[in-house]
């Protein structure tokens, strides 16, 4: 699912359940990108539980509490490639095929980036 987030920034935010029931979020300061070989800068955020995806409000720590649209959702399906890389096919009204979500090891911190394949 991508939600975009109304709050002091308006970003959008992906969420992606993974099979163990963890929702991890990564934040995008940009719409996601649709061409092949384009890029976001993604910013991994705090796990939630599977029931935020149903929430209207989530509070995050660095964008704290906003509203949230559901921007696209689908089905996605995930494979890790390494600890750091996992590609991740969607299945989405606006975005969909294959994408690759890799950190960023020369930047500290939670920074991916997401690459459409």
């Amino acid at each position: 699912m991508i939600h975009r987030h109304r709050t002091g920034r308006t970003h959008y935010d992906l969420r992606i359940l993974f099979p163990d029931g963890a929702l991890r979020s990564w934040s995008l300061l940009k719409d996601p990108p649709a061409r092949k070989g384009e890029r976001r800068l993604a910013i991994e955020r705090e796990t939630f539980d599977e029931q935020a995806v149903a929430a209207r409000t989530i509070e995050e720590k660095a964008f704290g509490s906003g509203r949230v649209f559901v921007w696209d959702g689908g089905e996605a399906s995930i494979r890790r490639l390494a600890p750091d890389a996992i590609a991740v096919t969607f299945q989405g009204r606006k975005v969909s095929g294959a994408h690759e979500l890799r950190r960023m090891k020369w930047y500290p911190g939670n920074h991916w980036l997401l690459e459409k394949k």
